[in-house]
């Protein structure tokens, strides 16, 4: 299957209030995430992308569990993970720890300041080298 496009920008998001707010900053400045209402709808979506960040909340991954995140990597292994967290649960705490144990990319705690959502999407969504480079020598 050839990949739909080179980098996706999807959400998988259970608490509505954050995922207005991320659909809502981001379309303010011309990011029109993929909305997914859940875990099956995503993984489907990544495995026809070449690359990927995908938003996940902590509600998310207390529903489905840390598994998850295998399976993301699994459907889509250059796709990045971002785990947004509200850091008033205390639960949430064990949650960053195992998402950075399982190699997540990154774990942002709520209230989300605008610039930390778009320097992170800014950041995942550029072009990554897909193999090696090569130096060649010039003859001499």
């Amino acid at each position: 299957m050839t990949p739909v496009s080179s980098s996706a920008l999807l959400l998988l998001v259970a608490d509505s209030q954050f995922r207005e707010s991320l659909v809502d900053s981001l379309a303010a400045h011309e990011y029109t995430p993929l909305v997914l209402g859940n875990p099956g709808e995503a993984l489907q979506t990544l495995k026809e992308q070449e690359q990927a960040t995908v938003f996940v909340d902590c509600q998310t991954v207390s529903n489905y569990g840390a598994g998850l995140y295998a399976k993301i990597k699994v459907a889509c292994p250059r796709c990045r993970i971002v785990l947004l967290c509200d850091k008033a649960h205390h639960e949430h705490r064990d949650l960053v720890k195992e998402a950075m144990d399982m190699g997540v990319y990154a774990c942002l705690l709520a209230p989300f300041a605008e610039w930390e959502i778009l320097a992170m999407v800014r950041h995942t969504q550029a072009p990554r080298p897909g193999g090696r480079r090569t130096r060649t020598r010039e003859k001499s």
